[in-house]
């Protein structure tokens, strides 16, 4: 009886890289090999047969083939990815999470250019009639375990009563609330209020420099005109030097007109707090229909694409899995979770980040006794962004580690109509290059290692071999109302 005919995967990337040699990857296992010339050779022969070979090959190398879906039999890839699918549905609509954006007020004392919100001048905050409803909204999913809540806005700190008021009351709830964030602009962040962040459980911060002083107070200025760069370093001074147990993220929103600053404040910033728990990374600036922020100042996806690995270059310690790919592989946040929500200040539910502040994204109200009252528009960020039903995108040879991209972009070009939007991975066009700069790394480090320990070596006689980082259990880092903490701002 004979075997089923082996075939070439559509996820395979077989490459010659000038620098390093010869490699092999497949997106389906996320897996890349290290290759000699000959099995690249055969590698070659077997892509241009699909399947079939005239050289000689071990059994062993045929087995690992089969094993990371290099080789497939006919139809193997359209039930993983249907099992792919699955998970991402699963996730989607996991019943024992809620996931919590709220905004105690759009209200924001910034008048930045890029900022997508057209609310910044309202100057409701959420009444406590409204916190009782949110209270009785959260109680109203019975099954939850775990709750997550990121505090955004406007500016959440001018709603600073309303986020210890809330904190006090889901405290009394039996429910695990480990993860609370904020993104905030730091400008308000002062003693008083950092001595209470502990209380409030808030682990992770996210505050925003622009740049060098010059440079952030041009674009992140006060609403009345003024500069905010210098009172924003003082409160992270101050924040730093507190008993604060949580981690402060600096994001730095990159364009054209400030990214040649951003590298000298990267070290600046991480020279000043060394040994602190603070991070900085770029923030890639986003652009919507009817904002005055001038969007040729905007990095194209291949322009940031190379900043980002211009960033890794000039920063990176060692091949590590954040720049291999990974990330979100089931394309999950608060955007396409059945239950994860961005509530406004008058109790708005939005499913999106992106949407505060839009009125014809609403989906609900918590003050409705069927708080979701446009279920189309949440179906059609859960489902309808999906891409695993994407002929397109389950035609490219990266779907298996892109997730389709931003829901919110995806959902306003195809659904929408909006044009000029990329909401593609940038793997799709700069797999290989990703891939390179990973072995780039991964080389020093053998080389660093091979000196200090002449023994230890990196041949392989086999002539190929697994040089993947290990990787993150999938689906780890898919918690709704949370994830998106390092994406806005």
């Amino acid at each position: 009886m004979t075997s089923s005919p082996r075939l070439w995967s559509r996820y395979n990337t077989l490459f010659h890289s000038k620098r390093f040699g010869y490699f092999l990857y497949n997106a389906l296992t996320n897996k890349l090999f290290d290759l000699d010339h000959a099995h690249y050779n055969v590698m070659e022969e077997i892509r241009d047969s699909n399947g079939e070979s005239g050289s000689a090959i071990d059994s062993d190398f045929i087995e690992m083939l089969r094993k990371n879906k290099v080789l497939v039999e006919k139809g193997e890839e359209s039930q993983l990815l249907l099992a792919r699918q699955y998970q991402r549905h699963a996730a989607c609509f996991d019943s024992s999470r809620l996931g919590l954006t709220i905004c105690p007020t759009l209200q924001c004392n910034f008048r930045c250019p890029y900022c997508f919100e057209h609310s910044q001048a309202e100057s409701s905050v959420m009444t406590p009639e409204t916190v009782d409803r949110l209270m009785h909204f959260i109680q109203s999913y019975k099954e939850i375990k775990h709750l997550s809540i990121a505090w955004y806005g406007g500016e959440p700190l001018l709603g600073f009563d309303v986020i210890c008021d809330i904190t006090e009351k889901i405290k009394g709830l039996d429910l695990d609330i480990d993860d609370l964030g904020i993104v905030t602009n730091g400008y308000l962040l002062d003693g008083k209020k950092i001595a209470q962040l502990n209380d409030l459980k808030i682990k992770t911060i996210q505050i925003t420099l622009d740049g060098p002083e010059g440079v952030h107070d041009t674009r992140r200025v006060l609403a009345g005109g003024g500069p905010t760069f210098q009172r924003i370093l003082d409160n992270v001074d101050t924040l730093m030097k507190s008993d604060y147990k949580g981690s402060c993220a600096i994001r730095v929103n990159v364009d054209k007109s400030n990214q040649d600053t951003y590298f000298a404040l990267r070290k600046e910033l991480l020279d000043r707090y060394k040994g602190k728990k603070l991070t900085v990374y770029p923030g890639h600036v986003n652009t919507g229909i009817g904002q005055a922020y001038d969007h040729a100042c905007g990095l194209n996806l291949q322009e940031w694409t190379d900043f980002t690995i211009e960033h890794h270059r000039c920063n990176s310690k060692g091949p590590t899995a954040n720049f291999y790919p990974s990330g979100n592989l089931d394309s999950i946040c608060v955007a396409t979770s059945h239950q994860g929500f961005v509530v406004g200040p008058e109790g708005e539910l939005y499913q999106c980040w992106e949407d505060v502040g839009k009125p014809d994204m609403v989906i609900g109200n918590i003050h409705e006794d069927e708080p979701i009252t446009n279920p189309r528009l949440q179906a059609q960020y859960s489902i309808g962004t999906d891409p695993y039903n994407d002929p397109d995108c389950r035609e490219c040879n990266v779907l298996p580690i892109c997730g389709g991209g931003c829901a919110n972009k995806r959902l306003r070009a195809k659904q929408f109509g909006e044009e000029g939007l990329e909401f593609c991975s940038s793997y799709k066009d700069n797999l290989t290059t990703f891939l390179e700069t990973y072995i780039d790394t991964l080389r020093s480090k053998e080389i660093c290692e091979a000196v200090l320990n002449p023994k230890s070596g990196c041949v392989n006689a086999e002539g190929y071999r697994d040089i993947s980082p290990s990787q993150k259990k999938r689906g780890q880092d898919t918690k709704p109302g949370i994830t998106a903490v390092a994406e806005a701002g």
